[in-house]
C-alpha cells in the first residue's frame, strides 16, 4: 500500500518530464544582443479593384527578405560559394526549422494569401526569403470632390511577434519606384499613379506593455482619371440636363398632344438618372459626408422633378384657367430653368466645399 502511491508519482514525474521537453519556445533570433537586421525588397505585381464602397484595394507582390544567421553558415566540399536553394513546398518545409520573420498586413479586409516561392541559405549563413503575397489592405483620402480627387493606397507589413529589440527593417528598394509610366503599368482600373514612397517606423500596440513592433509602411499616391469621370458622370448628367430643358420647350398650348410626351419624358429621365446612380454604384464612394458626385446626381434628380411638376402644374392651368395663364407660367419656366439649376448645383457644390 506504501509503493502504489510513490509509483504514481514516479510514473507523473516522467510525463510531465516529457511534455516540458517537447514544449519548446520558437526558435531565438540570431543576435541575442542587438537586434537581427531584415533587409526588404518589395516588388509591385498588381494593384487592382480600387472599391470606394469599401474603401479597400487588392495588392500582389513579391517581398524578398535578407538576414544574416551564422547558425546556417556551412561549407561545401568543392569551397565554392553558391547557395543552397529550396523551391515551392520545400522551401516552405525548411523554413519551419530555421529562424525567419513573421510578418502581417496590418488593417486590411479579410486574410492575407501568402505563399513561399524559393528560400536561398549562402555559405556565410545569408538567408534569402522570397515570398509572394495578396492582401486587401485599406486606402485614406478624401473623396468630395471625387470624381475628381486623389487617393493615397497604404500597405503596412508589421512584426507579428518581435519587437524593435530584436528585429528592425533596412529598407533597399522598390520595384517599380523611379519610374511612374512603370507604375501606371502595375495600378490597373480608373487611377492614375502620381506619387510612391515608403519607409520603416516602431508602433506601439494595445496591451504591449511598451513594446514598439517595427513594421514597413508603403504609400502610394493615385489620382482618378479625369476623362473616365467625364464620360460617366458629367457628360451623362449634362445631356439629361439639355434633354429636360428642351422637353420644356414643347408647348402643349399649341399642341395639347405633347402633354403626354413632355411629362412622360420628364419621368423617364428622373428613372435614367436613378439607373445610372446605381449602375455606378460600386464605382461611387459611400462616405458620411456630401460628395460632388452626390450634388450632381441628387441636383439632377431635384431638377427634373421640379421640371415634372411645373409641367402638370401648365397642363393645369391650361386646363382649368385660360391659355394665357399657362402660357406666361411656361414661358417664365423655359427662362429661369438653366439659371435654377445652374444655382442647385453652385449651392450643392458650396455644401461639399465647406
Amino acid at each position: 500500500m506504501v509503493r502504489f502511491p510513490r509509483l504514481w508519482v514516479a510514473l507523473w514525474i516522467l510525463v510531465g518530464f516529457v511534455f516540458i521537453g517537447n514544449s519548446h519556445a520558437d526558435i531565438p533570433p540570431p543576435a541575442l544582443g542587438e537586434p537581427t537586421v531584415v533587409h526588404a525588397h518589395l516588388q509591385l505585381e498588381d494593384i487592382n479593384d480600387i472599391q470606394l464602397s469599401t474603401g479597400t484595394y487588392d495588392i500582389t507582390a513579391l517581398l524578398t527578405l535578407r538576414w544574416k544567421d551564422e547558425r546556417q553558415a556551412f561549407s561545401r566540399s568543392d569551397g565554392s560559394t553558391r547557395p543552397a536553394v529550396w523551391m515551392g513546398s520545400r522551401a516552405a518545409k525548411r523554413l519551419e526549422a530555421i529562424w525567419h520573420p513573421t510578418l502581417d498586413i496590418t488593417s486590411e479586409k479579410g486574410l492575407t494569401t501568402n505563399a513561399v516561392h524559393s528560400l536561398a541559405i549562402h555559405p556565410d549563413g545569408t538567408v534569402v526569403l522570397r515570398q509572394k503575397f495578396t492582401g486587401s489592405p485599406r486606402f485614406t483620402g478624401e473623396l468630395d470632390h471625387f470624381p475628381f480627387g486623389r487617393l493615397r493606397l497604404d500597405l503596412t507589413i508589421a512584426s507579428v511577434a518581435l519587437d524593435d529589440s530584436q528585429l528592425r527593417f533596412s529598407l533597399e528598394h522598390i520595384s517599380p519606384a523611379d519610374d511612374i509610366n512603370a507604375l501606371a503599368d502595375v495600378v490597373h482600373g480608373n487611377w492614375t499613379p502620381i506619387g510612391i514612397a515608403w519607409n520603416t517606423t516602431s508602433v506601439e500596440r494595445p496591451g504591449s506593455s511598451g513594446q514598439h513592433f517595427p513594421q514597413l509602411d508603403l504609400q502610394i499616391v493615385v489620382e482618378h482619371d479625369f476623362v473616365d469621370g467625364l464620360h460617366k458622370i458629367l457628360l451623362p448628367l449634362f445631356v439629361i440636363a439639355l434633354v429636360s430643358w428642351a422637353l420644356l420647350w414643347l408647348d402643349l398650348m399649341r399642341q395639347s398632344s405633347f402633354s403626354s410626351p413632355r411629362v412622360g419624358g420628364m419621368v423617364t429621365l428622373i428613372l435614367t438618372t436613378i439607373a445610372l446612380k446605381f449602375m455606378l454604384g460600386s464605382e461611387l464612394p459611400v462616405v458620411h459626408y456630401l460628395t460632388l458626385s452626390d450634388v450632381l446626381f441628387n441636383g439632377t434628380i431635384i431638377m427634373l422633378s421640379l421640371a415634372l411638376i411645373s409641367s402638370c402644374v401648365v397642363a393645369a392651368l391650361f386646363t382649368e384657367y385660360s391659355v394665357e395663364h399657362a402660357r406666361r407660367f411656361n414661358v417664365a419656366l423655359r427662362r429661369l430653368y438653366p439659371f435654377v439649376y445652374v444655382l442647385v448645383m453652385l449651392g450643392g457644390y458650396l455644401l461639399v466645399i465647406e
